[in-house]
This record gives C-alpha cells, structure tokens and sequence, in this order.
C-alpha cells in the first residue's frame, strides 16, 4: 500500500506540472537570445515523431527504463505521447519493489492537455493495478485499483475539493497535506535554449527544457534536433539516457 500510495502521489504531482506545462507555457517565452519557445520544442518532436528509448538511472545504477513515442494524427491534429516504462523502486529501510507502467498523453491542434492515462502495475503477475485518468475539459480525475478480484473506482474534481476526497480515501488527514500549501509560493516556470551536448566524442546542437520552482531545478532534458531526448535529469536523483549514452 505504501508503495502503491507513494507512486500515485508522484503521477499526481507530474501530471499537476504537466497541466502547468500544456495550459500555460506553449507561448512565445523568453525573448532572449539563446531561448527558443517551448511549443517549438514539441513541434519538433510531433513532426518528427522519434521514438526515445531511455535507461532510467539511479546515481550510474540502472533501475528501470522509459519509453516515449509522439504521434501526430494528422486528420484532426489530435497529438498523443505514449509513455511505457518500469522502474525498480528503491525505499530506505524497505524491499526493491518494481513498478510498470503504460499510458497516453493526449493534447489537441494548440498544445492543450485533452486526456492523460496512465496505468501503474506493483510487482510481478498478478500485479496490482492503479489506473489514473486525468480529464481537464470536464475538470475530472478517475482513480481506479484492482487487486486480484476486487476493483474500487472513483471519481474526483480537478480542484481543493476533490484533493481533499482523494487524501481522505488514501487514509491521509487532508489538513497535514493542505497545511503546507502556500499560495505565495513561487510558480512553476519552463524554459527552453539553444544548448550542445557532447555525444560519442562531437558536440551536438540540442534545446534544453527545464522546470524550476522557486531556483530549484525539478528537471532538464536535452532535445534533440530530431525530437528525441538525450539526457534527462531530475531533482529526486534519477536521469535517463538512451543506452550508448549512459553517465
């Protein structure tokens, strides 16, 4: 349970910075020299649609791997990032506990977030299932588990309310969690530049995407000019690579 909590906190919170991403920084951006807009970045990666096979690390230990593949459906404009990937999930004082998962990020013809799926498997066959589905356009979040025969689904509002229902429903006293919200917290702010990075021995052109709240750093990923990632890096410790890029 603990494990299966602590994942889906973490799905919520990446899909509370991808709403942030998709809703809000697709603009114009920074104007200076070496930034270039964050839509043109995923322009790039939809018109392209280069697969990235990435080795997620843990410090230069390999304990999962990520897959994410943009699709461009051309009839609609409809664009969709498949995301698969397992991860071993490693927790001070407590077993490895290997986590799989597999989804869709579903955005229309202007970059805006439409639907999020994302499926988390706990431990081998027969393996307990959350399945989260985020829907911003009818401001609803779908929790569902399924453990053997049993399923419990339930429905939550994309707001204060509905984070209330869901940490009541996970056995979390919802005034801990909201005691540390602080409306005067620094925003969420993404960039994009012009950057390099050495790879099999040349300097390749690259953009570099980044998160940061508040001067810290919560990722940065290295792009390609083809759409693909090359490095990835995060504040909570893991990076990712493709395998002849390994750190």
């Amino acid at each position: 349970m603990l494990y299966r909590l602590l994942a889906t906190t973490i799905v919520l919170f990446w899909l509370t910075m991808t709403g942030l991403l998709v809703r809000k920084e697709l603009g114009p951006g920074d104007t200076s020299l070496r930034a270039v807009p964050v839509a043109h970045v995923a322009k790039i990666m939809f018109t392209h649609e280069q697969p990235s096979d990435l080795q997620i690390y843990s410090e230069k230990l390999s304990v999962g791997r990520l897959q994410i593949h943009p699709h461009l459906r051309k009839e609609d404009g409809l664009r969709r990032i498949a995301l698969t990937g397992t991860l071993q999930l490693l927790l001070p004082g407590m077993p490895r506990q290997r986590v799989a998962w597999s989804g869709e990020l579903e955005l229309n013809s202007r970059l805006e977030m439409q639907r999020f799926r994302v499926e988390l498997r706990f431990g081998a066959p027969p393996a307990d299932v959350v399945e989260l589905v985020l829907e911003p356009a009818t401001n609803r979040l779908t929790y569902e588990t399924r453990a053997g025969d049993r399923s419990i689904k339930r429905e939550y509002s994309l707001d204060e309310k509905g984070a209330t229902a869901w940490l009541h429903h996970q056995g979390i006293d919802p005034a801990i969690i909201l005691s540390l919200h602080n409306p005067r917290s620094a925003p969420l702010v993404f960039k994009s530049l012009q950057s390099s990075l050495a790879v099999r021995g040349e300097k390749v052109g690259t953009y570099l995407v980044s998160a940061q709240q508040g001067g810290q750093t919560l990722f940065e990923a290295h792009v390609s000019q083809l759409g693909q990632i090359l490095r990835l890096r995060t504040f909570v410790g893991y990076s990712a690579a493709p395998d002849d890029l390994a750190p």
